[in-house]
């Protein structure tokens, strides 16, 4: 009896911890749930609230965009009459990389677009100016390559026929030039980048990057033209515009002595110029290749820009050949198609 009593006051222990501990599972979850639909509901209303205060600050940006294109003449004259040099160079810097100044160039380029698909002859004109002005530069620009082979000449032939350590020029005892092989080696990569940077949109009007395509040259021409033109608002646009802003600070802080820049600054100090170099030997402008950074990405955002107008007349011309990439030869107008006859009517013209 004693036994039996003992387990059965046993098992009834049992069973009051086992309704205890269901109890206390059931109000902790009943507790998680309320919190969790507060939490939830708070966080959806914050959400929500963040979003539109987002999206009316994008509309008002975008609005204040055009309005600053409008009076775009007056904000130069404005900066052009600040008082120092330091209230000047501020301003450049902190406006290069600010969202007025990408809302302006956003409404620039929508105006353009839209005055382009109201009168053809504006857009034919445009992308041809903006080619040229890209083809010029970038024709320009290769002479570094006829200058990067003269040098590495005048470097091996001074330093393994003559047995030299540097490279003087002096008409009539005048030094003009005087710098040691070392550091005329490094100049080459500042001429090879010099190409890159400046050519590099150059070679895309005329269809010369390399160019991997695994469904492109299938489809028609139209169904291109369509892939170029989203492909272009979608991946080209938007990389030169990080690259801009990734290397705006960049360059800011190698080149001038003010306050350190960085992708969020909001204040900016001009005390002068640095120019930064690497200290060494070498051809040391760390300065100018930051620089090139910038050209190139804005060089590229006009290449981008016009391959995408490029694309938007060839669209709307259905009925011309007008071509996607061409050659900038300049004895041709570069927009307007042309007829080009194919091999067929070559060979049988021939025969």
């Amino acid at each position: 009896m004693g036994l039996s009593r003992a387990c059965y006051l046993h098992i009834g222990e049992i069973e009051r911890v086992t309704r205890a501990f269901l109890l206390c599972m059931f109000a902790f979850e009943l507790c998680s749930y309320v919190l969790s639909r507060t939490i939830l509901k708070n966080v959806g209303v914050y959400l929500g609230y963040w979003y539109m205060e987002a999206l009316g600050s994008l509309l008002v940006n975008f609005v204040m965009g055009f309005v600053n294109l409008l009076i775009l003449p007056w904000h130069i004259f404005k900066w052009a009459t600040l008082p120092t040099l330091k209230l000047k160079m501020n301003a450049i810097i902190l406006g290069g990389m600010s969202q007025e100044f990408f809302f302006v160039i956003v409404a620039l380029v929508m105006t353009i677009i839209a005055v382009g698909i109201y009168k053809r002859s504006f857009l034919y004109k445009t992308v041809s100016g903006l080619e040229s002005f890209n083809g010029g530069i970038g024709k320009v620009a290769t002479w570094f390559a006829l200058a990067m082979m003269l040098q590495q000449v005048m470097i091996i032939a001074m330093g393994q026929v003559f047995r030299g350590n540097e490279l003087v020029f002096a008409p009539l005892g005048i030094v003009l030039f005087d710098e040691e092989l070392q550091w005329l080696s490094g100049q080459l990569k500042f001429y090879n980048a010099l190409l890159i940077a400046l050519a590099s949109a150059y070679t895309f009007i005329e269809g010369g990057h390399v160019r991997v395509d695994l469904v492109y040259a299938a489809l028609s021409k139209r169904k291109q033209n369509w892939i170029d033109l989203i492909g272009t608002l979608i991946f080209f646009i938007p990389s030169t515009i990080m690259l801009w802003w990734f290397a705006w600070p960049q360059m800011i802080n190698s080149a001038l002595r003010a306050r350190p820049m960085n992708l969020y600054s909001t204040k900016a100090s001009f005390r002068g110029f640095k120019w930064e170099n690497s200290g060494t030997a070498e051809f040391s402008w760390v300065w100018g290749f930051k620089v090139l950074v910038v050209v190139f990405a804005g060089l590229m955002f006009i290449c981008a820009v016009t391959f995408l107008l490029r694309n938007i007349l060839i669209l709307l011309e259905k009925d011309k050949d007008i071509p996607t990439h061409h050659l900038l030869d300049g004895d041709e107008d570069s927009v307007i198609p042309r007829d080009v006859p194919d091999l067929e009517t070559l060979v049988s013209s021939k025969n």
